[in-house]
């Protein structure tokens, strides 16, 4: 019964010329896809997973802009373009038995960290919310529900406050929410390159923003393994830090062991690809050296990247 996904796709564009030098396309778009191949969810009881089945759609909808500039001033050629999208993308149907689909799990108690749900962005991040870090005894003892009995009776000082996202007085596997979407709602790129002479340089920059990603080199289930440099700027003592927990080897309030905001970072940044400069012998001097033409350069590849993601 399967068949190939569908899509259908509207786009509405314009190219310019403006200005002699500048060119420009301006372009909006609106992609539905239905049919899409994804594991049918199965109960338990079935003891194998399910199979494969055209079983969901989705939208892309966003605009794209490029910008070109080419102008020559005597001997000097200046060549600039340009380009940036913007999207969204939202699953709207899983069949009509369900709201969502587990994703990928992490580390050896499979937490799941993504979900595919109807109404958010296909596979975004999955999990707890944390309200800082309980600097003493006293803000622990004061972290309870309408009861009075403590929302996380297992927590110290140094240990994260999970929030109770649905308000029922637990902190359960029901608080788990929405964290984060590693689909950029941004990406963008440029190339400048010029010329003067027998002199010319070429650049070549590209980047993303508002996606994030989930950074797995935080796993506490290797104990006797490295953990990356922010682990040096701990919780060690009250007021010593607000977002990094202490480090205890049983992990008694799960900062660790539950798949949670502080896995999910900011994944935006910008990456100087490609930097070169060259120098080309005139024609005149190639020529006694037995050639038509003779470039040379030096370049770097991915020289820099800014970014605030603390992994690899």
């Amino acid at each position: 019964d399967l068949r190939w996904e569908q899509t259908t796709q509207i786009n509405i564009g314009v190219d310019m010329v403006f200005l002699k030098d500048f060119t420009a396309t301006l372009e909006y778009f609106n992609k539905n896809t239905s049919d899409m191949l994804l594991d049918i969810v199965v109960p338990g009881y079935v003891g194998n997973n399910g199979p494969v089945g055209n079983i969901a759609s989705m939208t892309n909808n966003g605009v794209e802009f490029e910008l070109g500039y080419n102008r020559t001033i005597g001997e000097f050629v200046l060549d600039f373009g340009g380009n940036v999208s913007f999207i969204q993308n939202e699953v709207t149907f899983l069949g009509e038995d369900k709201e969502f689909l587990p994703g990928q799990v992490f580390s050896p108690q499979s937490l799941e960290i993504t979900r595919t749900q109807v109404g958010f962005p296909i596979g975004f991040f999955f999990g707890f919310e944390t309200d800082g870090i309980f600097q003493n005894q006293e803000e622990v003892d004061a972290y309870v529900n309408d009861a009075g009995e403590p929302l996380l009776p297992d927590a110290a000082p140094g240990d994260f406050r999970f929030v109770d996202v649905n308000g029922d007085g637990i902190i359960d596997a029901d608080d788990r929410t929405y964290l984060g979407d590693p689909t950029p709602d941004v990406i963008y790129g440029f190339t400048f390159n010029a010329s003067w002479r027998q002199f010319d340089i070429s650049i070549f920059g590209q980047g993303m923003a508002g996606n994030q990603v989930f950074n797995a080199t935080r796993r506490f289930d290797l104990q006797m393994s490295n953990l990356t440099g922010d682990a040096l700027g701990r919780w060690t003592g009250e007021g010593t830090s607000n977002t990094y927990p202490r480090l205890i080897m049983n992990d008694p309030n799960q900062n660790f062991s539950r798949s949670s905001d502080f896995y999910v970072e900011d994944a935006s940044f910008f990456r100087l690809r490609t930097l070169q400069l060259g120098y080309r012998l005139p024609a005149e001097l190639a020529s006694k050296l037995f050639m038509s033409n003779a470039r040379f350069y030096v370049s770097a590849n991915n020289l820099f990247t800014i970014t605030n993601y603390s992994g690899f």
